[in-house]
């Protein structure tokens, strides 16, 4: 029996007033223990949840939370929302007088700095005097957090008296995010008509990236202030870049909503799709906006974020809310619609920006980390702090989107919607159950795809790669996604070396940036790295190349199949678990023979020894035999390989193409417009 399940399907049908979070941390350490001040923590966040369901709720007890404030981080972030839900509140004699008290103290600490401020600014609370303000910009000028949340203090509450300093930070090393803020602060404060324009393009930033520089200008001069006259959808995208596929945390979803805003904005009945995601990384000449259709607009907000941290949305979520709130308005965009895609507080920031401007909000839900929650026995897993509590956020999240969407995606069919059930037993409730709409993601057809890519620009990319002679003479094992344990190519590295398909495969591996590689791109480069130290005579066998676009990944694709003869050539997902797959879908359109992880959402396309194959990529071991197993039962007999490379491609052409998905999300989108809005 599944305990997590089993617990979620309890708590929804008790109708208690408790938040599941509370429950599920009654019930972990029932069988789990931390020590004393992990339990400490534990203790204080059921505190604060408790608070919501607290029938007579005083100033008393939110100020009572304030002295747990610095502990952890999404302590703070819970105490941030319960201030926030009760700023009604707040008087000059309770919250007021402790913030003052907690941030005059000395060397305070800086989770407790941000949080105090970041609850002033969304309760407009200017508790602060001019003299505390600088104080604190002077002791955090180097803590690029803090420094960035007083200057959205000074922003908000119109704090006069810097323009000279300001300049002068502006001079100094910070991020080109930071800087901007800078400059929106110098506007809001003395406008735009006194803004020193050749001191701030003489800036170093803004002399490597003039484009950037550019196009902020025209925003701020109202030169590119987008009109629209009907349908506005905004879908986020926290993590990636449409030019920068496959590197970092940038995987298949800019690819799908790149093609998806394009197909989408072709309808007369869309005035505007914009696609919105956070930069920080400027690449030289790297526009702001860029559109990639007449009516497909990708914005890159500059919102200053530390991608060092381990969830870095955590405590932004109402600096983020703020900041694409100003963004917005600056280029003049109203949204009729917002669509986020991912259980973290940059869509949660998304969700409340929403129901502030009494907007339409959908999310796409997918049950991550809920299937993660037990061992294959159905035990509740033990996970260290730090990662039980950054699930137990997102789980928590998941149920408050689930509340506060106006209507819900899942990714798949039916099987999966009933998947989505049983790990969101609240979907199935009276108010709920007509809100979810079952709609997959898709590609482009090749025809769609060749008539639409830019193809001039296709060869130069693919000259630069160095194929070891004759790499291709062997059958191929492909995997392409960008690099980091999730997708686990360390795993697939050793299923390939450690057995006997290298004798008969070369592994070709796409994916990651190999010029400036993340932190976890640099862990999984050095595994290959680490393996061929101690298996140097199957270097030779094993190709990898950074990430491509995803013109140049199907121009390969093309050409390994070219070779195809008595071998199947494979395309092998060794993720843990996907939930979905565009990468695979794409293997399927070229007619690779797919073998794709059973957990997740591919197995509502794939069904195993008819179009692919559903494999375990628990480990290498169990990747290793089920793909020895394949390959052995098709090995010299094209006719049954070929037949289920051919139901794989026929399964992409009929289900999965942009045109028909787009057309199923315009039906859906136009069907959202015509409803009423939910209350918030």
């Amino acid at each position: 029996m599944n305990k997590f399940t089993q617990l979620r399907e309890d708590y929804f049908n008790e109708n208690t007033l408790r938040s599941f979070p509370t429950l599920f941390l009654e019930k972990y350490k029932e069988e789990h223990y931390f020590d004393e001040k992990k339990e400490q923590i534990l203790d204080h966040i059921k505190d604060s949840f408790a608070l919501d369901t607290k029938k007579e709720l005083v100033e008393k007890d939110l100020i009572g939370l304030l002295s747990y404030l610095g502990q952890d981080e999404y302590l703070d972030r819970y105490i941030v929302n319960s201030i926030t839900k009760n700023c009604h509140m707040l008087t000059e004699e309770g919250f007021d007088r402790e913030v003052r008290y907690y941030l005059a103290q000395k060397n305070p600490n800086d989770s407790t700095v941000f949080a105090l401020v970041d609850s002033c600014i969304e309760c407009n609370r200017n508790v602060l005097n001019k003299e505390r303000i600088t104080s604190l910009l002077i002791n955090h000028s180097k803590q690029l957090d803090i420094f960035s949340i007083l200057i959205d203090y000074l922003y908000h509450f119109k704090v006069d008296g810097y323009e000279a300093i300001i300049y002068e930070w502006l001079k100094e090393d910070y991020p080109i995010n930071i800087k901007i803020q800078l400059i929106d602060l110098l506007i809001e404060l003395y406008s735009l008509e006194n803004l020193n324009y050749n001191a701030i393009e003489a800036l170093s930033p803004f002399q490597k990236n003039k484009k950037l520089f550019s196009d902020y200008k025209t925003i701020l001069n109202k030169e590119k202030v987008v009109k629209t006259n009907g349908l506005t959808i905004l879908q986020s995208m926290f993590y990636g870049d449409f030019e920068n596929s496959g590197k970092g945390n940038n995987g298949g979803i800019a690819v799908f909503l790149k093609t998806l805003g394009n197909e989408l904005s072709e309808s007369d009945q869309i005035s505007l799709v914009v696609t919105l995601t956070i930069t920080n990384e400027w690449l030289d000449n790297q526009s702001i906006m860029n559109y990639y259709s007449d009516n497909h607009l990708f914005i890159r907000a500059p919102i200053y974020i530390d991608t060092t941290d381990k969830d870095p949305f955590l405590k932004k979520e109402r600096f983020i809310k703020r900041a694409v709130d100003r963004f917005l308005k600056k280029v003049g965009i109203e949204p009729d619609i917002f669509h986020v895609r991912y259980l973290d507080n940059a869509s949660k920031a998304i969700a409340l920006l929403s129901k502030e401007r009494g907007k339409k909000f959908v999310f796409t839900l997918t049950p991550d980390p809920h299937r993660n929650m037990t061992n294959k026995d159905g035990a509740l897993k033990v996970y260290p702090f730090n990662e039980y509590v950054q699930k137990i956020n997102k789980i928590m999240i998941g149920d408050e989107l689930i509340s506060e969407s106006d209507q819900i995606v899942g990714i798949g069919n039916y099987k999966v919607k009933k998947e989505l059930e049983l790990y969101f037993p609240q979907l199935v409730r009276e108010d709920k159950k007509e809100t979810i709409w079952m709609i997959s993601e898709g590609i482009q057809a090749d025809s769609a795809f060749e008539s639409k890519s830019e193809k001039v620009n296709q060869p130069n990319e693919l000259k630069q790669i160095e194929f070891k002679k004759g790499f291709f003479d062997k059958p191929i094992i492909l995997n392409v996604g960008r690099l980091e344990q999730q997708k686990a190519q360390d795993e697939l590295l050793k299923a390939w070396g450690n057995s006997s398909i290298s004798e008969v495969y070369n592994l070709l591996v796409i994916g990651g940036d190999l010029e400036n590689p993340s932190k976890d791109e640099k862990k999984m480069l050095h595994s290959f790295e680490e393996y061929f130290s101690d298996h140097s005579q199957l270097r030779d066998y094993f190709h990898h190349i950074g990430a491509l676009s995803n013109e140049n990944i199907r121009l390969i694709e093309k050409k390994i199949m070219q070779h195809q003869k008595q071998y199947p050539q494979i395309y092998l997902c060794s993720s843990k678990k996907e939930e979905f797959g565009i990468a695979i879908l794409e293997a399927l359109s070229q007619k690779f023979l797919v073998l794709g992880p059973e957990r997740g959402g591919v197995k509502s396309y794939i069904e195993s020894g008819t179009n692919g194959f559903l494999i375990d990529t628990t480990n290498w071991q169990t990747i290793f035999e089920e793909t020895k197993m394949i390959i052995e039962n098709l090995k010299n007999n094209p006719v049954v390989f070929e037949g289920i490379q051919s139901a794989g491609e026929k399964t992409v052409k009929e289900r999965f193409s942009m045109e028909k998905i787009a057309k199923e999300f315009l039906s859906f989108y136009l069907s959202l417009k015509r409803s009423k809005v939910n209350e918030y």
